[in-house]
C-alpha cells in the first residue's frame, strides 16, 4: 500500500463476538499495519463487544438508526444516502448484511464508491423472515461491483450462478490464526484437569453450576456460537441427556449468548441436566475453552463455512457437524457430518464413538488447517491485494 491510509467501510448488523464479526476483526488486526483501516457502519444503538478494540485500532463505529425491516425502506435509503454524503472518506464499501444490501450498496454506488457484497452463509431454512430476506436481497446481484463469499455454495445461494461463474466473484475462506489454536494432547489433558478441579468456570470466572461426582472425569462436549434457532443447540442438550442416561458422565459447555439463552437453560432444567450444562457466555479467549472440550458439536440448521468449526479443527478437536454445513468445512479426518434427521440418539452415540476412537488431539492439526487455506494471514494478504486492485482500476464498467 501507499503511505496514505485506505479506509474501507464495512456494513454489518453489529460487531459482537460471532462468526462473521470475528473473521472481520481477525483481518482488521493484520491489515491495519499495512495501511488499510476498517470502519464499521452498524445498526442500532446497542454497544458492541468489539467496539472498544475497533476504536483502539483507530477505526470508527458509525450507526444507522435501525435495521431494514421491509417496511422502513424509504427511511432506510434516506439514512444511507445521508451517511455517504457526510462520509466521503471511504472509497470502498464492503457489505456483509444481506437483507438490505441492495439498498445501501445502491446508495454507495450513487455516491461513487466501489461496492462489494459478501455472503457469509447459505440461505437459511424457509420461514416468513427468510422469505423476506431472500426477496429483498435478490437485487444485490444487480447492484454490487464485486462479490465475495465464504464458499461457492454460499455465493450460489446469495448471488446466483451467473454471478458465481462470472469474473467478479471470489471465495475468501473464513480464516483464523491457525497457529494460535494449536493444542497438543498434553495441553488438552491439563486444561481439562484444571477445569474439573475448579468445578468449571465461565467467562466471568468460577462457576458453581456444574455437578460433578468426586473423582469423576466426564466426557465434555462443547459448542461455540450465538444462542439462536439456526445454531440448534437443543441437539447438544439431548445428547447430554442420552449419554448420562446411558451411564456415561457427560457435560456440555455452550459458549455464546443470544435470544434463546433463557429457553435453552429452561430446557436443560426440564431434561434434568441443569448441573451438566455450563452456559459459558462470550469470551475473548475461545482457544482456552476449546482446549477443555473432548468433542466439538455444531448441529446447525444451516451455515456458510463456520469460523467456530475451523477454530475447533485447528485445535485438533474431534468434531461432529450438521450435514447441512458445507462439506468444505471438513478439514480433518476426525470431523464427521451427520444428518439432523438421524436424531439425537445417533448424534450422542457418534460423539461417544468419536471420543473413544478418535479422541486424542491431533498435534499437527493447525498446520493441516493452514494448508487447507484457512489461515488468516493468507486471507489478509489476498484481501489487501484485492483492495489495492480495486483502487488502481476503479469501478468496473457495467
Amino acid at each position: 500500500m501507499a503511505s496514505e491510509t485506505l479506509r474501507v467501510l464495512h456494513v454489518i448488523g453489529t460487531m459482537d463476538r460471532a462468526g462473521a464479526e470475528t473473521f472481520l476483526m481477525n483481518l482488521y488486526r493484520l491489515l491495519g499495519p499495512k495501511g488499510i483501516q476498517f470502519d464499521f457502519l452498524i445498526h442500532g444503538d446497542a454497544p458492541c463487544d468489539y467496539e472498544p478494540e475497533i476504536r483502539a485500532l483507530g477505526g470508527e463505529v458509525y450507526r444507522l438508526p435501525a435495521r431494514f425491516n421491509g417496511l422502513n425502506g424509504v427511511a432506510y435509503r434516506r439514512w444511507c444516502r445521508e451517511f455517504f454524503a457526510a462520509h466521503p472518506e471511504h472509497p470502498i464499501v464492503h457489505g456483509h448484511i444481506g437483507s438490505s444490501a441492495a439498498i445501501y450498496l445502491d446508495e454507495a454506488n450513487r455516491a461513487g464508491r466501489i461496492t462489494i457484497a459478501h455472503a457469509h452463509c447459505e440461505n437459511l431454512p424457509l420461514s416468513p423472515t427468510q422469505l423476506g430476506t431472500r426477496f429483498f436481497s435478490f437485487g444485490t446481484r444487480f447492484v454490487a461491483d464485486w462479490f465475495l463469499a465464504c464458499s461457492r455454495a454460499a455465493g450460489l445461494d446469495r448471488f446466483g450462478r451467473r454471478v458465481v461463474e462470472g469474473p467478479r466473484f471470489h471465495v475468501i475462506a473464513n480464516g483464523i490464526n491457525t497457529e494460535a489454536f494449536r493444542c497438543t494432547p498434553e495441553d488438552h489433558r491439563e486444561a481439562k484437569r484444571r477445569f474439573l478441579a475448579m468445578g468449571g468456570w465461565n467467562a466471568k470466572g468460577a462457576s458453581p453450576v456444574l455437578h460433578l461426582e468426586e473423582g469423576e472425569v466426564p466426557l465434555i462436549l462443547g459448542t461455540v456460537g450465538r444462542l439462536t434457532k439456526i445454531k440448534n443447540q437443543r441437539v447438544l442438550l439431548g445428547m447430554v441427556k442420552r449419554l448420562n442416561d446411558l451411564g456415561v458422565p457427560t457435560l456440555a459447555i455452550i459458549v455464546g449468548r443470544g435470544e434463546l439463552e433463557d429457553t435453552l437453560m429452561r430446557e436443560a432444567r426440564d431434561l434434568g441436566i441443569e448441573g451438566r450444562c455450563l452456559f459459558f457466555g462470550v469470551t475473548d479467549d475461545v482457544k482456552a475453552i476449546l482446549d477443555v472440550f473432548d468433542v466439538f458439536v455444531l448441529p446447525s440448521l444451516k451455515e456458510g463455512l463456520p469460523v467456530a468449526a475451523v477454530e475447533a479443527q485447528a485445535a485438533g478437536l474431534p468434531a461432529l457437524i450438521s450435514a447441512d454445513i458445507p462439506e468444505e468445512a471438513v478439514l480433518l479426518g476426525t470431523t464427521f457430518r451427520i444428518d439432523l434427521a438421524a436424531g439425537v440418539d445417533v448424534w450422542a452415540d457418534a460423539a461417544l464413538e468419536d471420543f473413544l476412537i478418535e479422541g486424542e488431539r491431533i498435534p499437527c492439526a493447525s498446520e493441516i488447517v493452514r494448508k487447507e487455506g484457512y489461515d488468516i494471514h493468507d486471507g489478509a494478504e489476498w484481501l489487501a491485494r484485492f483492495y489495492e486492485s480495486l483502487i488502481a482500476n476503479g469501478k468496473p464498467r457495467s
